[in-house]
């Protein structure tokens, strides 16, 4: 049984606007910017990251707003790519735009995780670099 509603301001954490949740959707759908719908919600980037921190509907309304958007991009590319036109299609712009939009699932970054037998790197296990300096011909390069 629900909680009888108390006068006053609903809490963030357990309250948001459904009016808030069709515009992010929408934004989502037509592959805009996060902008887009701060804009249209009044609310500032702090806001934003506070309200996905702190509220579950609005955090899980992003998700979605990021799955629809991301699907957005795809098919732009798909569509280009699947068309005669194909060679009108910038797809290092279109590359940089995904990459950046979506970093957890389009980076072409390497990690590098370094370890010292098998065990991570700790601050009482330094690690030790050795300048090699080579010689050619019997006179000293500088460092590699």
């Amino acid at each position: 049984m629900e909680e009888k509603r108390k006068p006053g301001r609903p809490r963030v954490e357990t309250y948001m606007n459904p009016e808030w949740a069709s515009i992010i959707i929408e934004s989502g759908r037509e592959g805009k910017h996060i902008t887009d719908f701060l804009i249209k919600l009044g609310i500032s980037w702090e806001t934003h990251y506070e309200l996905i921190k702190r509220n579950k509907r609005y955090s899980e309304t992003i998700k979605e707003y990021n799955k629809l958007c991301e699907q957005w991009w795809f098919d732009k590319a798909h569509r280009a790519m699947s068309s005669d036109s194909s060679n009108k299609f910038n797809q290092r712009l279109w590359l940089q735009i995904v990459k950046n939009k979506f970093r957890d699932n389009w980076s072409d970054k390497k990690e590098l995780d370094i370890t010292t037998q098998g065990e991570k790197i700790k601050e009482e296990n330094p690690v030790k670099i050795e300048i090699i300096r080579r010689t050619i011909n019997g006179t000293e390069e500088e460092p590699i």
